[in-house]
């Protein structure tokens, strides 16, 4: 399910990616993703099939004035038992806070909000997905297909939000890209020295489009020093990649 969702876990394109499966999938139009903290809210991605800004400025306004009077949200926590998610499918006119309603459906012309929540190890994610009033609310039969992904979804968000971290504490411990393609040079597998910068950049997160354009080479052959790379060093992902080099550091 969701297979190139799957492959853009960890990289940017992550929550277009996904929203482009859901829309397809019960036509979600807008997504936003998230890790709930205990008094604060990350955002951890995401996107409008029209390329608009609407979801970027909804969940900044959301994370800022509502998140933690959000009583729909509340429930689905308080609710939530082991590895099982929860969700929620509310139209818009039965969101009880007015100022709530008014801010973040009606003034967006919002049909209403499917919110999934779930608990993967020892935090919490949540999964906000929107339609246009033009598209109107969810059908009983798209919140059930949403709810029976609610678990698959949280997961992969949770996969996503963990090698976002890990990428930013690689960030942190090298000064530059080009210091972790030396450390690639160093893993016992004979990398060429641009398969090694190609390793680089794919564990800080760049995309193949990124990587040639950093580079100065052409996409295709990124991605055969990817292949080659990934051969050698016995992995076939970029979450592989990187435990890989943290094995070899370690």
């Amino acid at each position: 399910m969701f297979p190139r969702a799957l492959d853009a876990i960890g990289r940017e394109e992550f929550a277009p990616t996904l929203l482009s499966h859901l829309n397809a999938a019960v036509g979600a139009e807008h997504c936003v993703l998230f890790r709930f903290e205990e008094d604060d809210l990350q955002v951890l991605g995401y996107a409008s099939s029209n390329g608009g800004a609407m979801a970027g400025a909804n969940s900044s306004r959301y994370r800022k004035d509502f998140w933690k009077r959000d009583t729909i949200y509340q429930g689905l926590k308080a609710n939530i038992s082991g590895y099982r998610s929860e969700i929620a499918c509310v139209p818009a006119e039965q969101v009880g806070d007015a100022e709530f309603r008014h801010e973040m459906f009606l003034t967006q012309r919002l049909a209403g909000r499917a919110m999934l929540v779930g608990e993967r190890n020892d935090s919490l994610y949540g999964i906000s997905l929107f339609r246009d009033d033009a598209a109107g609310f969810f059908s009983e039969s798209e919140c059930l297909l949403i709810r029976s992904a609610a678990d698959t979804l949280i997961s992969c968000l949770a996969k996503h939000h963990g090698l976002l971290a890990r990428a930013s504490s690689l960030s942190a411990v090298f000064a530059s890209v080009d210091e972790l393609a030396s450390r690639f040079a160093h893993v016992p597998a004979q990398l060429s020295a641009r398969e090694c910068e190609v390793c680089a950049r794919i564990v800080y997160g760049m995309s193949m489009k990124e990587i040639a354009r950093d580079l100065g080479i052409s996409a295709e052959s990124g991605t055969t020093y990817q292949k080659r790379a990934f051969l050698r060093l016995g992995v076939t992902s970029r979450a592989q990649l990187l435990r890989r080099l943290l094995a070899h550091l370690s």
